[in-house]
């Protein structure tokens, strides 16, 4: 029900996440951020503390699959949940469970990573890696937009538009 995009600005260092959905007030849920140290997007059937706790075992030092695989390992929903995750050194690691509703996956790229599920299909997530990829002269928060303006055109949500949000 949800498409995200988590990368880190190469110039200033930031992490940012944007953030598209049918669902309600998503920015209180989704993006994760801590400043200097990583990004968490929890989705699908959200479980918050992919976030809390993602954040903390990034303070830590643990790497990204690590944390992805300790993460799913106690959590019995992880089936029917979905998650990327990025630290500081740009290493990414995503799961999406077998039970999230098609369309749904995530791909990576130079410095993001991007997931989704109950989209109208893959074009959604490679459209948006694609505008996000070629536009490396946009603003940092107007290169996020950028890029989820493009999966939206390519369908988005499959069930349409509610909420969005974005996190720098």
């Amino acid at each position: 029900m949800t498409w995200s995009i988590i990368a880190r600005d190469p110039l200033t260092g930031h992490f940012g996440i944007a953030v598209a959905t049918k669902f309600f007030a998503v920015g209180a849920r989704v993006p994760h951020i801590a400043a200097g140290i990583g990004a968490v997007a929890t989705q699908a059937l959200v479980n918050p503390y992919y976030g809390i706790d993602g954040l903390n075992l990034l303070r830590e030092g643990r790497a990204p699959r690590d944390i992805v695989e300790t993460l799913i390992a106690g959590d019995n929903g992880r089936e029917s949940r979905q998650l990327h995750v990025m630290d500081a050194g740009g290493r990414i690691a995503a799961h999406t469970g077998r039970e999230c509703i098609g369309w749904c996956g995530h791909i990576e790229g130079d410095g993001f990573s991007i997931a989704g599920n109950m989209l109208a299909g893959r074009r959604v997530l490679d459209d948006t890696a694609k505008t996000y990829a070629t536009n490396e002269k946009l603003p940092f928060a107007q290169r996020l937009i950028a890029a989820m303006q493009s999966g939206e055109a390519a369908g988005g949500d499959k069930r349409g538009r509610q909420s969005a949000a974005l996190l720098i």
